[in-house]
């Protein structure tokens, strides 16, 4: 919420111990002796002050009420795996989706090994041979294999240099093909 309770309902912060005896003032202090009519207006001001931060409160705990119920209601279909160089993945096989005859055709095709992660999320990954796949992968597309263990990878693991995946790391959410089409 950004505040404490007392806060909230009064507007105004609490008074500690230290605070009467040193008798704090909770706005700027004044440049001079002020009058009745100035006071006033220094205390409507703070009072409208509070409306506005009441009302930037609430919203606050209503935001942060929607947060609790969405992951609440979407905690079992919210998964974000991380996958890590060498874990063994099924990817899905979004091809065969809108066809008719898509029934007994594979939904997941692999497994295949990850290589690495973009910094836009989607996953670099290889066929078990080290053939690298073409494009980055969208990571709602990745699953886990149940593998037992994974796979240990040398340094020269992929058929392409490491400055082809490098390249492909560098990519961002959208999969910049016109970068990776103009360095073939």
């Amino acid at each position: 919420m950004g505040c404490s309770p007392y806060f909230a309902v009064t507007g105004a912060h609490p008074l500690i111990p230290l605070d009467i005896v040193e008798a704090t003032y909770l706005q700027p202090p004044p440049d001079s002796i002020l009058s009745t009519t100035d006071l006033i207006a220094r205390r409507a001001i703070a009072l409208q002050k509070r409306d506005e931060q009441v009302e930037r409160l609430h919203h606050r705990v209503l935001q942060h009420r929607a947060y609790q119920r969405f992951e609440k209601e979407h905690m079992h279909t919210i998964r974000d795996f991380d996958f890590k160089r060498g874990d063994l993945v099924l990817m899905r096989n979004t091809a065969i989706e809108k066809s008719l005859n898509r029934k007994m055709r594979p939904r997941y095709l692999g497994p295949l090994i990850v290589v690495s992660r973009n910094r836009g999320g989607t996953y670099i990954l290889a066929e078990l041979d080290g053939t690298l796949f073409d494009r980055p992968t969208a990571a709602f597309r990745v699953i886990p294999y149940l593998a037992r263990k994974t796979i240990p990878l040398p340094d020269d693991f992929t058929d392409v240099g490491n400055d082809q995946v490098h390249r492909m790391e560098e990519l961002d959410d959208h999969g910049d093909e016109d970068a990776l089409a103009a360095d073939d």
